[in-house]
């Protein structure tokens, strides 16, 4: 199979043999991976707060999303997840939130939306959620997961974003669950913000867990592995933790007081073995030096700095580009060289089920409706363009291509299936094709960001102060279906120019076919970790 995949990648075949071998093909093990970044407000060039994460699944067409929007409730509401036994009852009232979840309700076992991997509710509030890595063995061991009944992945969001008030409110509760009821498995770290300040929250064991708030003037990056080192427990503006950290990291032999080193929340909870150090620690390192000059390839495995100071401050540009690096041009460049065995792993995989980036506006500039953004791309990001959705878009004008639930057959209707067609091109003959792909993505945002936004940001704030509620929400909900419609109509045109770039002459080939080869390919492509 080695032999075919490297044949596949390397030789130049007629484009339907290759769609052919392709359905071929295997299947990996399920796991998750993603990459993370915080932006602190003075490290962003319009003085707010950026957070952005790829959310990436063990396939590129089994974990398929939608956005929806949760109404604000006045009772009480029972939340029980899809994943284990896990029951919580959720105080009154519950704030209002969009999300982009994986599963939706299910009337007949009771269980609800859950999966949720970016979303930001009412109050300003946003999060995103997990970023898998593993802890200790000997972690684990002392402090077991509660699988049956614990926190899992599907979690975090669904519990957290109908009642936090601020991201320090957020990582307080998160916390507060986790020690109470405890993780059901190494679901890693969770990301949380608002329009003053960043959180990230890494889980240690079953039931230990650490939280560290990012400078107002740095960055954080990590990718599939905790982050934070030696931290001061007693600094409880910047940092929360697990009651009784220290005394069982001490009582489980994972850290020595007598040693006259100070406590590490890396070294006692995370692993650091050859796997980290070519699945996780590339990534972290490469995003550091774009983002700040720093090369920390000679501190050690594991020990890249936790928070950099950026070279200029960040834009939501900066950020979207950050989520399609792949070692662009070096000899780690997998898509580029051909080579799917490379060993390092990129920020973008074909696995993605979509990239999202967070922008939380200062207090005060704008109307409290757009004052957060979410912009999502509904694929891999490195080939589908972010759209933007803001806090107060009106629930019902959402887009239906933003709206259908996608599944594992293609249809006519979301946007995450023109995505995904597009991708099972270019990766066919990514040198060739991904950098004007790459490029017509970019210049989109850039239009989108630069001269379409602050026009109906301008509009709809001269309607808002005229107290014109109604027209404000009317330009804002065609803002968006302009915008998603003509994002619709470039991954189209992509697509029929790859395919006749491939040598498809009677147009694109049927979406079945597209849809089996992206599946395998995605799967090929550095696979996740077991």
């Amino acid at each position: 199979m080695a032999r075919m995949r490297r044949l596949l990648c390397r030789r130049r075949l007629h484009p339907a043999l290759l769609l052919l071998l392709v359905l071929l093909g295997g299947s990996a093990a399920p796991a998750s991976a993603c990459t993370s970044l915080l932006f602190g407000r003075a490290a962003s060039a319009d003085g707010g707060v950026l957070l952005a994460r790829s959310d990436d699944g063990s396939d590129a067409i089994s974990d398929t999303n939608n956005l929806v929007w949760h109404p604000a409730r006045d009772g009480p509401a029972v939340w029980r997840s899809n994943m284990n036994g896990l029951q919580v009852e959720l105080p009154s009232p519950g704030l209002g939130f969009w999300s982009a979840p994986l599963f939706l309700a299910n009337r007949s076992s009771g269980s609800n939306t859950s999966n949720e991997s970016v979303g930001i509710n009412s109050a300003g509030v946003a999060m995103s959620a997990t970023e898998s890595f593993n802890n200790r063995r000997e972690a684990v061991k002392a402090d077991p997961y509660c699988k049956d009944a614990g926190l899992r992945e599907d979690a975090p969001l669904s519990l957290v974003l109908p009642r936090a008030t601020s991201s320090r409110h957020a990582a307080e509760l998160l916390g507060g669950m986790l020690s109470k009821y405890g993780a059901g498995e190494a679901f890693g770290g969770v990301l949380m913000a608002d329009a003053r300040e960043a959180w990230h929250l890494e889980l240690g064991s079953g039931h230990h867990w650490l939280a560290r708030r990012v400078p107002d003037d740095a960055f954080f990056v990590t990718g599939n592995q905790g982050r934070f080192k030696v931290v001061d427990l007693s600094d409880t503006a910047n940092v929360l933790h697990s009651p009784g950290l220290l005394q069982f990291a001490a009582s489980a032999g994972l850290w020595d007081p007598a040693s006259g080193r100070p406590f590490s929340f890396f070294d006692a909870f995370m692993t650091n073995n050859k796997g980290d150090q070519v699945y996780s620690q590339p990534r972290v390192r490469e995003l550091q030096r774009l983002l700040n000059g720093t090369d920390s390839k000679g501190v050690g495995p594991g020990c890249e700095p936790e928070f950099l100071l950026p070279r200029q401050p960040l834009s939501v540009l900066d950020a979207m580009a950050v989520l399609r690096r792949h070692f662009d041009g070096s000899e780690h460049d997998g898509y580029t060289n051909r080579d799917p065995l490379e060993p390092w792993r990129p920020v973008a995989v074909l696995r993605a089920s979509q990239g999202h980036v967070v922008r939380l506006r200062p207090p005060g500039s704008l109307p409290d409706a757009l004052s957060a953004t979410v912009y999502i791309a509904m694929a891999m990001p490195a080939l589908s363009p972010f759209v933007p959705i803001y806090k107060g878009l009106p629930p019902e004008a959402l887009p239906p291509a933003l709206a259908f639930r996608a599944g594992r057959e293609a249809d006519s209707i979301s946007l995450v299936w023109k995505a995904r067609r597009l991708q099972a091109l270019v990766i066919q003959d990514w040198p060739r094709l991904a950098p004007n792909v790459t490029a017509a993505l970019q210049e989109f945002e850039w239009e989108v960001v630069t001269i379409l936004q602050p026009t109906l940001e301008s509009r709809y704030a001269a309607l808002h102060a005229a107290g014109d509620a109604a027209g404000a929400a009317a330009e804002l909900a065609a803002f968006t279906h302009r915008v998603v419609d003509a994002a619709w109509a470039l991954l189209d045109s992509l697509a029929r120019r790859a395919a006749l770039a491939l040598g498809f002459r009677s147009g694109l080939p049927p979406d079945g076919a597209l849809a089996g080869a992206l599946d395998w390919q995605s799967r090929v492509w550095f696979p996740p970790r077991e």
